[in-house]
């Protein structure tokens, strides 16, 4: 039976602490698998302007001490006689930092939430008065930090925590939003939401939503290329309807259909019947929706040309031709995915056209 945690029904965004990958040091691999699944599922991830500031200033702690547990450790071959390559590792925390700064903020899908200058006046108040998510460790004031960034990230959230999951075991963060009189935000470590977001990245709504914005940005692209003259590149395989529909706006007295194609696609209107059909990686149907088989149809708002013929009564042949505008197109299309994004597509039949 699984019994991770589920996560809210509607999850705008996840939220790192300091603490959330367990031990406070920064790993950018973890914060990129996370985040690119997130994305998947259309949640965001948030990082606290702090948070990553923590992490440098653990992440430059530990590469100088491990440097002068080096530099000891050399001392003490050399002085044994033991030739060895010195350990070549920087000395400057300033440059640490920066560089590992400036590859998280290039982490895909990943918002550092910016401090603010009236969260940051309130953390002091809080750390100096001993206030609201002011505590004392051992004798040393602190919790300025958690209630700066939490303070930030409530704002962003729109003043609640309902709709945002916090990577973290922080038994402090309850507390806080105690103080800061909102509930606190649903807590989970990184590895219980990675399983409950794989869940999530199969449901058919989140599924529909990312076939959606795909098919979306197509239209838009569509649209930018079209000059009136040119079929849109999008392939949607035949089309189907009642003749009375296709003919309807036909000059000719006795028009026979000959053939019909794209004109323009104007917008998505829905996703429905997803079907996960396989993976392609040796894992099981499901275990990997990264990278996957779908099956779906998708209904667009389109314009058709339609070509027609009548035989006159001399016996020639008149061609003729006509539009027929915002009709409803629905087509049945396979879907690949690969590492979470769709690749390309094609229609398993013709699709229905039926007025909108």
């Amino acid at each position: 039976m699984d019994t991770s945690p589920a996560l809210p029904d509607s999850l705008r965004a996840i939220i790192f602490d300091a603490n959330a990958l367990g031990n406070g040091l920064p790993h950018l691999g973890k914060v990129r698998r996370i985040a690119a699944l997130a994305a998947d599922a259309g949640v965001e991830t948030w990082v606290p302007e702090l948070v990553a500031l923590e992490w440098t200033e653990h992440l430059v702690r530990e590469v100088e001490a491990f440097r002068v547990a080096a530099k000891s450790a050399m001392n003490m071959m050399s002085a044994a006689e033991i030739e060895v390559e010195p350990a070549v590792l920087p000395s400057d925390g300033q440059g640490i930092a920066e560089s590992f700064l400036r590859k998280l903020e290039a982490v895909p899908g990943v918002t550092i939430v910016e401090l603010s200058g009236d969260a940051a006046r309130a953390g002091l108040r809080d750390q100096v008065m001993q206030t609201g998510p002011g505590r004392k460790k051992q004798g040393v004031k602190t919790g300025g930090s958690d209630s700066a960034w939490l303070r930030d990230v409530l704002v962003k959230a729109g003043g609640s925590f309902d709709d945002v999951v916090l990577l973290s075991q922080d038994g402090d963060v309850p507390k806080a939003c105690k103080d800061l009189r909102v509930t606190p935000p649903q807590m989970m470590n990184w590895k219980e939401f990675i399983h409950a977001l794989f869940r999530l990245v199969e449901s058919p709504q989140v599924l529909a939503r990312r076939i959606t914005q795909y098919f979306s940005s197509l239209v838009e692209e569509s649209k930018g290329n079209h000059h009136g003259w040119a079929e849109p590149d999008m392939d949607l395989g035949g089309f189907e309807a009642d003749e009375e529909l296709l003919l309807a706006d036909s000059n000719q007295h006795q028009p026979e259909l000959n053939d019909v194609t794209l004109r323009r696609v104007h917008e998505v209107l829905n996703v429905s019947d997803i079907r996960m059909e396989y993976a392609t990686t040796s894992e099981k149907v499901g275990d990997n929706p990264r990278n996957a088989t779908l099956e779906a149809s998708v209904a667009f708002v389109a314009d058709l040309d339609v070509s027609t013929y009548e035989v006159t009564v001399d016996g020639s042949v008149e061609m003729g031709s006509h539009s027929v505008y915002d009709v409803r197109v629905t087509s049945s299309l396979i879907i690949e995915v690969s590492e979470g994004d769709i690749r390309s597509y094609e229609p398993v039949d013709s699709a229905r056209v039926t007025r909108t």
